[in-house]
């Protein structure tokens, strides 16, 4: 058996970049609210992918497209520094104890940058080797910011007056024109996030290093960045689970879990491989005394689907906070 973890949702409740985002904008002396600047590139992340279908792009490439925002504005010890202040998931630092106690492998697999991924993996008492990130070059920083001013002086002021479909060609023609051409063009170029397809693929990679088949994993994601890796998972034998998450990573799922703590999920594992009879055997009664709610999500009718959608949004909600409304 091998388990596969996101790490922003279920490992970690803050959304890293959007906080690091934020935190320029007030350096910057910035009337308007930088998490909304964000909001933007992770809108167009979506748009990007689920929209326009772009050819070699993936969900949580929003990491790509700010990193010539973060290695301008912002240094290592920033990045390293929010995540020192953020907490682990309730249950997260128990949960992988239990995996680390019955010697189960366990990687975490997450679109963050190192900093983040790595900061958050150490309280987690987990080998940082078991990591697989997003590798965000501060070296690479041009000592000119010029090429930044349209984003962030027009496009993103008029973004919060039209909303995306008035900026929508204005930032195609500046992250996939202008900024490879200009002196960010190598911080762009060498800024791979690991999400999506990439999950999938890191997936496999560490399957085949273990010698174990897709059939032996669980994979837990809560956001669009996790689809391919559950969805893979999932769809080769293994268990997919959405945990507090959207209609994202609830779809492409086996099984939800939403609650207020992620530690019994080792309830689950301890029933692998009969993941899915042990939900369909759990006590209702004990779901909703204990706030512990399972739930088979595979190849339910749309009603039930959204019922379960709506507890995994309540408690997203409530672990994620402000967080909770990104994809």
């Amino acid at each position: 058996m091998i388990t596969f973890f996101d790490l922003e949702g279920p490992l970690c409740s803050i959304d890293h970049a959007a906080d690091v985002i934020s935190l320029i904008g007030k350096k910057l002396g910035k009337e308007q609210d930088f998490y909304k600047l964000f909001q933007m590139i992770s809108l167009y992340d979506d748009e990007l992918f689920l929209v326009d279908k772009k050819k070699d792009y993936w969900p949580g490439d929003t990491l790509k497209l700010i990193a010539p925002i973060v290695v301008s504005f912002a240094d290592e010890e920033l990045l390293v520094k929010i995540s020192r202040e953020a907490k682990p998931t309730p249950g997260a630092v128990e949960l992988f104890q239990y995996l680390q106690q019955k010697e189960i492998p366990t990687y975490i697999i997450s679109t963050s940058y190192t900093h983040h991924a790595y900061t958050i993996t150490k309280k987690l008492n987990h080998p940082i080797e078991n990591v697989r990130c997003t590798t965000l070059n501060f070296s690479l920083k041009p000592d000119n910011t010029d090429a930044l001013t349209p984003l962030l002086e027009d496009i993103f002021p008029r973004y919060l007056v039209d909303g995306m479909t008035g900026v929508k060609k204005d930032l195609d023609k500046f992250f996939f024109t202008d900024i490879p051409k200009s002196d960010f063009g190598a911080v762009f170029d060498s800024t791979i996030v690991c999400g999506g397809g990439r999950k999938r693929e890191s997936v496999i990679e560490i399957l085949e290093e273990h010698e174990l088949e897709a059939s032996d994993s669980i994979a837990i994601g809560d956001s669009i960045t996790d689809i391919q890796m559950l969805e893979y998972v999932r769809d080769n034998g293994g268990t997919g689970v959405s945990f507090n998450g959207n209609e994202y990573s609830l779809r492409p799922s086996m099984i939800a879990y939403s609650g207020k703590s992620i530690y019994p999920l080792t309830e689950l594992i301890k029933a692998f491989p009969k993941t899915k009879e042990f939900v369909s055997n759990f006590s209702k009664e004990e779901m909703s005394k204990n706030e512990e709610f399972f739930d088979v999500s595979l190849d339910v009718n749309e009603a039930e689907f959204q019922r379960i959608l709506l507890l995994q949004k309540k408690y997203r909600k409530y672990l994620r906070v402000k967080a909770a409304d990104l994809t």
